[in-house]
């Protein structure tokens, strides 16, 4: 059986051995759990409350829109830059266990058909992901879980409150951390215009810490290609397409095109952030209007948790609490080393 391997990324790679890789057996609960863990930065501050109480209507949001029966553990801390980041860990698997535990769990059944009718079947394909060709799939834990795929959090939040990065050390082990810089959000400051939404904020972070995100690292180069990390397509890449039926792939810096969020190619969902602009190539590159997943916030505004977030999330095997019929889909359709990982959002 083939073991998990992690990926660390931050300028440079550093690797440990996992435990193999196995399908896992469905918890007891029936229902997605994220449990929060508050860093001193958070505890300690005199906005504690409004900062705590935020976070918590994030979660709460998640647990009663997504049902898959697993814990999620998240850190959360404030610090002073940028306006929010996430810390985590891919893990490389079989794109053939990927597949079949998307299949089982056949949260989405159009983006389903979809990565089927583009060469994505692993049980027809050889086994190989569409995008690269290799045999893997980079995955977080959280995702992993949510496909039967037993991975366990293995982010230990390491060095100074407000400071926190993900180690593979001994302690208390996290599916990621969530780094909020509360200084320039409101709650707790005022919503001025200025500031941006902590509640999106939050929902954005969480979002990656559950599974969304492209395996493609940020970079602000204006030449060059950008490759994926040690070759392997993160979930989200297997639904980021350039032209009907074309995924997108390595990026040109000099010269990016235009990718889009789609189940097959045939219908774009919304834009992905696609030039070198420091920005996560899996966020949204704008609409036109806020929404929760845009790689740049928009100060002032704090979008809802909308359709293409869900379309998304869905799509990499996230269940809805309520499921919804074939027509719904189609509606949100027009509207293992462990790479450790930084996604950083600008303001």
């Amino acid at each position: 059986m083939k073991s998990t391997r992690c990926i660390r990324q931050m300028h440079c790679f550093g690797a440990f051995m996992m435990s193999a890789l196995f399908l896992a057996a469905i918890p007891a609960h029936a229902d997605l759990i994220i449990t929060p863990t508050f860093d001193s930065s958070i505890t300690s501050s005199p906005n504690a409350v409004s900062i705590e109480d935020t976070i918590d209507t994030a979660i709460s949001m998640f647990e009663s829109t997504y049902s898959n029966p697993i814990d999620a553990d998240i850190y959360f801390q404030s610090t002073t830059t940028g306006l929010g980041s996430s810390n985590f860990y891919y893990y490389e698997v079989s794109y053939i266990s990927f597949y079949n535990g998307l299949v089982a769990n056949n949260a989405n059944p159009a983006a389903i058909a979809g990565l089927n009718s583009n060469g994505g079947d692993a049980d027809t394909n050889g086994g190989i992901n569409p995008v690269t060709g290799t045999p893997e799939i980079d995955i977080k834990s959280a995702n992993a879980r949510a496909l039967g795929i037993n991975i366990a959090p293995g982010c230990v939040p390491t060095g100074t409150a407000g400071n926190m990065t993900c180690t593979s050390g001994g302690g208390t082990a996290y599916d990621g951390i969530v780094s909020l810089n509360t200084s320039i959000t409101y709650p707790p400051q005022a919503n001025n215009g200025v500031n941006y939404g902590l509640l999106s904020t939050v929902e954005h972070e969480i979002d990656e810490i559950l599974g969304l995100g492209s395996s493609l690292p940020n970079t602000d180069a204006s030449s060059g290609t950008v490759n994926f990390l040690a070759g392997n397509p993160a979930p989200e890449d297997l639904f980021r397409y350039t032209a009907p039926g074309v995924f997108a792939g390595p990026t040109n810096c000099a010269s990016p095109a235009p990718a889009f969020l789609s189940y097959s190619g045939a219908t774009v969902l919304t834009y992905f952030n696609s030039a070198c602009n420091g920005g996560d190539f899996g966020d949204w590159a704008g609409a036109g209007y806020p929404q929760v997943q845009d790689a740049f916030a928009t100060p002032g505004a704090n979008p809802a948790y909308g359709p293409n977030e869900i379309a998304a999330e869905s799509a990499i095997g996230y269940d809805l609490v309520a499921t919804p019929e074939p027509g719904t889909w189609l509606l949100l359709s027009l509207a293992l080393p462990a790479f450790f990982f930084t996604r950083k959002r600008r303001a």
